[in-house]
């Protein structure tokens, strides 16, 4: 997804704040004068990209990037103490794999990179009626004819409780199509509260399916920095299932065949898929066209 004015404002303004940790006055211009520069000159990368490179920038040398470990064991165990109602849900509906679609989707608000505060009444609303969520039903049917055919399937993970759904989501999969080999991608180095692999295995998402770090501490998923194993499931995938908008915005336009389930949190998103705040999107790269336009 190529660079937008407005997430050059947001990526700026996301760093003035951060700038507001610097006590040394002069450090502080220093550094923003730095993240200008980074931002003026590095017009060919992701907007997840920019986040890595003032994270890099920052943590060491102007402060220290906070970590989000308490936090993330938080909302593991709050939504597995969920599980079991969730997944009684899905079991229960007249469609499992749309149940845990939809599911899978609204997990996706826990994200403490695009939002500055996950609130757990939020959450909790959110869920409560996750069965009636937006789903678009003609990317949802050639997601079901994808899959009959399907032998290997990838799956890029987002944040941390979300991947309690993503697992119920893994679940029904392999229940619908039990020959099918599933590799889950979590990030390699922590980075917000991104699911990594100690995340997964708190969850018992190594349970369901294999799951490999990605290498990297970027928060999406760039293909080309990921180690040569990843990079050939990722090309002998036939059907890759992406969370969340930093790997929609590392991944549209890659030209694969990538169901994207993410909230829209930001004006741009919400301007590019004419949806409301937090509503779900359900979208798939458009084969035909290597642009990022998603049907």
């Amino acid at each position: 997804m190529k660079l937008q004015p407005c997430c050059v404002e947001c990526l700026r303004e996301k760093e003035i704040d951060r700038a507001q940790e610097i006590q040394n006055p002069e450090r502080k211009k220093e550094y923003l004068k730095k993240v200008e520069e980074i931002l003026q000159s590095e017009k060919s990368m992701s907007p997840p990209e920019y986040l890595d490179a003032f994270y890099q920038l920052f943590d060491g040398n102007y402060g220290t990037i906070p970590s989000y470990k308490k936090l993330k064991e938080k909302f593991n165990q709050l939504m597995l103490e969920k599980e079991t109602w969730i997944y009684d849900r899905i079991k229960n509906s007249e469609d499992s794999l749309k149940t845990a679609i939809q599911a899978a989707q609204i997990g996706n608000y826990i994200d403490c990179i695009a939002m500055k505060e996950i609130k757990e009444d939020i959450l909790e609303e959110l869920l409560s009626d996750f069965e009636c969520s937006r789903l678009d039903e003609t990317v949802y049917r050639d997601f079901q004819m994808d899959m009959k055919n399907a032998s290997q399937l990838l799956y890029f993970t987002d944040n941390c409780g979300e991947i309690v759904m993503d697992k119920l989501l893994i679940r029904i999969l392999k229940e619908y199509h039990s020959n099918m080999a599933v590799t889950v991608v979590v990030r390699g180095e922590e980075v917000g509260n991104d699911a990594t692999l100690e995340d997964a295995v708190q969850v018992r998402l190594n349970q369901e399916a294999e799951v490999i770090g990605n290498g990297t501490s970027v928060a999406g998923s760039c293909i080309y920095l990921m180690p040569e194993d990843i990079q050939k499931k990722f090309e002998d995938a036939d059907v890759i299932i992406s969370k969340g908008q930093a790997n929609y915005e590392t991944l549209s336009g890659c030209g694969k065949n990538v169901y994207y389930l993410f909230l829209c949190k930001c004006t741009l998103f919400m301007k590019e898929f004419c949806a409301e705040y937090l509503e779900p999107i359900f979208c798939r790269e458009t084969l035909e066209e290597k642009g990022g336009v998603c049907s």
